[in-house]
Order: structure tokens, then C-alpha cells, then sequence
């Protein structure tokens, strides 16, 4: 049987994960995985999405080839929404998002919100608020958060440390 590459994240799950399953393989199958991999996991209501995608899979859904022949990036969360928050310029703006949304994809969005000019964003970062830690571009937010405190805040900062 064929097998596909899943680039698994999630609640509990620290670092991106590669797992292979046979084509045809659904949501029940990755949770056998993610439940394996996560530091101190219990079983739970967990839902499965698909990276950047506002909704949970089905259960019943079943995963095929990528059509572009890459891993799928699945997340593996309780939460189904992570309340976040950017700060710039003191200025606070809030959304939803679901926990298999990209730090990248908040940018893209606080940019947005912000009504930064192009050049201006590409010269920002997210970083959580209240530390100096970045999360890489392509960090799903649920690892970010844990499942009871379905919330994050960000600050939007320029990309170069002034080192005084």
C-alpha cells in the first residue's frame, strides 16, 4: 500500500514530527501517533487540522497524496480556536485563529491589521509578549499554547536587536 508523510505538530508535541501512514489514513490514525509523541499526553478530546485550515478534519476524513507529492502538515490540538493578540506601537489587535495557523500567517494578518506597508512588515517579527523568544515563521500556534489557556499575545517588533 502506498504511504503518505504527515509533518505532525500539536498540544504536547515539541518538536515537528514525521510520520508515515498508509494513503487513506484518517484522523483516528494520526491521534494513535500524536498521542504516542506527546510529553506526558493523555487521551482527550483532541481534534485534527490540516496546517492553516480554520477547521477541524472530519472524523472520518481521509488523507491522500499531497498533490504537489510534499508531507501534509497536520496539527493535533484540544483547542479549537487560540485567542491572539498583537501589540505594536501599543496598539492591540485580536483575532481567532485555529491552533494549526502558522506564526507566519498572524503576521501576514497583523500586518495587515496594522495597515503596515510591505517593506515595513518584512523588517518585523513576532515575538511572544513579555520575553525575547521568536517562534520560526513556521511554528503552528497550538504548540504554542496548552490546552486551558487557548490564548497567546504576540508583540510585533523590528527584526534587528538594537545592541547597546
Amino acid at each position: 500500500m502506498t504511504k503518505i508523510e504527515i509533518l505532525l505538530q500539536g498540544e504536547g508535541i515539541a518538536d515537528i514530527e514525521l510520520i508515515e501512514l498508509d494513503e487513506g489514513a484518517g484522523s483516528a490514525e494520526i491521534l494513535v501517533f500524536a498521542l504516542e509523541r506527546r510529553r506526558g499526553g493523555e487521551p482527550g478530546d483532541y481534534l485534527v487540522f490540516l496546517e492553516d485550515q480554520e477547521e477541524p478534519l472530519a472524523p472520518g476524513h481521509q488523507l491522500h497524496r499531497h498533490p504537489h507529492g510534499e508531507p501534509h502538515r497536520v496539527h493535533v490540538h484540544r483547542c479549537r480556536t487560540v485567542a491572539t493578540t498583537v501589540t505594536f506601537n501599543g496598539g492591540p489587535q485580536s483575532r481567532d485563529f485555529a491552533p494549526s495557523r502558522t506564526v507566519a500567517a498572524v503576521k501576514a494578518w497583523a500586518a495587515t491589521a496594522f495597515h503596515m506597508d510591505p517593506r515595513d512588515a518584512a523588517e518585523h517579527v513576532l515575538q511572544l509578549a513579555g520575553s525575547v523568544d521568536r517562534p520560526e515563521p513556521d511554528t503552528h500556534l497550538g504548540t504554542l499554547v496548552r490546552h486551558g489557556h487557548c490564548e497567546i499575545r504576540f508583540d510585533l517588533v523590528p527584526l534587528k536587536r538594537v545592541e547597546g
